[in-house]
């Protein structure tokens, strides 16, 4: 007879959610602060943004918008054939993932040192592996099953299910979920801060919280389908 999977502890998932939203705070702030005002985990706000076509430089706004969209779309596929959604796959492939998201951020990193001010083509190929990042975190987290509705690259869906609950009067999983936005701000903040002190810093702060969120993973168990 076989052995029943073994669901990780809630608690644990909640600061693995929390830790990866302070990585995309961070990674979205460098994005938009450093490679031409598009996000790489908040695709909405980058679509919204190529409406605005009164913007200065908008094309070049709509190259690295389009770029990022592409990177992230690609790596939620890649990141969701990686860890396909069945018990006993275990976390294995689901820390694999995490760990090319942190590689993906030092790329981002080394890219920006190498040069002062960036020209498109390295912009672009920064923004799409800061997006890249992005998506297979998303989709990492989506295979995780937290089971508390949290999304960790965006949180317009985790506030309706915040109020939505608060409104049916339930607070099961308020904690997880109020957790996810601050943290998605502080890791802005933090970003921002460190960018202050040096320009290239911020995948440094994107790629030290999800490396942090991969030590707190769960060992044993099987994430549920």
């Amino acid at each position: 007879m076989s052995t029943p999977a073994v669901t990780p502890a809630p608690t644990r998932l909640s600061v693995v959610a929390v830790l990866l939203s302070f990585a995309a705070g961070a990674g979205d702030a460098f994005a938009f602060v450093q490679l031409g005002g598009v996000f790489t985990a908040n695709m909405t706000g980058s679509l919204v943004l190529s409406g605005l076509t009164s913007r200065p430089g908008y094309g070049s706004l709509v190259a690295g918008a389009a770029t990022a969209l592409g990177a992230f779309l690609i790596a939620v596929y890649l990141a969701s054939k990686a860890t396909p959604r069945r018990p006993g796959a275990g976390w294995g492939r689901i820390r694999a993932v995490l760990l090319a998201v942190v590689a993906l951020d030092l790329v981002v990193l080394i890219l920006r040192s190498a040069q002062s001010t960036p020209g498109t083509a390295l912009r672009l190929l920064m923004l799409a592996a800061a997006a890249g990042a992005m998506g297979a975190q998303t989709a990492a987290v989506k295979r995780s099953a937290h089971g508390a509705g949290v999304t960790t690259t965006f949180v317009t869906g985790t506030l309706t299910s915040l109020a939505q609950d608060a409104a049916d009067g339930s607070s099961r999983h308020a904690g997880v979920r109020v957790g996810v936005v601050v943290m998605l701000v502080l890791g802005a903040l933090a970003a921002s801060g460190a960018m202050a002190v040096d320009a290239r810093l911020g995948p440094a702060v994107a790629a030290a919280g999800t490396a942090v969120a991969i030590l707190a993973l769960p060992r044993t168990g099987s994430p549920r389908p």
